[in-house]
């Protein structure tokens, strides 16, 4: 029974080669990939924090989310949080400091609606 086990591997390694000529094609586009991995690079900084940091404001942004059909997902203060920290990464920063979230009315465009304002801020390597 032992001896049979040992070739399983080496019988899956065969199988899969023998499709190597199989190929693949997706849909998925690499800059979805980069966009999903940028919130991850920008850190969340309170007010208090920013006295105790060497950095450089690079200016306002906000990010938004919006219900635009009623079969969408209410619009939420986290996606809102999310799409402000793609913009700062869109900036070549890596932080932000938020400074208010807004529930928005429902109008023409979005039946709920989250907008997130803050400051994106550059933190620099202490020397």
């Amino acid at each position: 029974m032992k001896f049979a086990l040992g070739y399983i591997p080496l019988l899956t390694a065969l199988f899969l080669t023998g499709c190597s000529h199989y190929q693949f094609s997706s849909n998925l586009d690499k800059k979805n990939f980069d966009d999903y991995f940028k919130p991850s690079q920008v850190s969340i900084y309170s007010k208090s924090e920013l006295q105790n940091l060497n950095y450089k404001l690079l200016g306002a942004v906000e990010g938004s989310s919006c219900q635009q059909d009623s079969k969408d997902i209410p619009a939420d203060m986290k996606e809102a949080k999310t799409n402000a920290r793609i913009n700062v990464a869109n900036m070549n920063a890596n932080g932000i400091v938020f400074q208010s979230c807004v529930d928005f009315e429902a109008d023409q465009t979005c039946l709920s609606n989250v907008i997130c304002y803050g400051r994106a801020i550059d933190v620099l390597e202490n020397e």
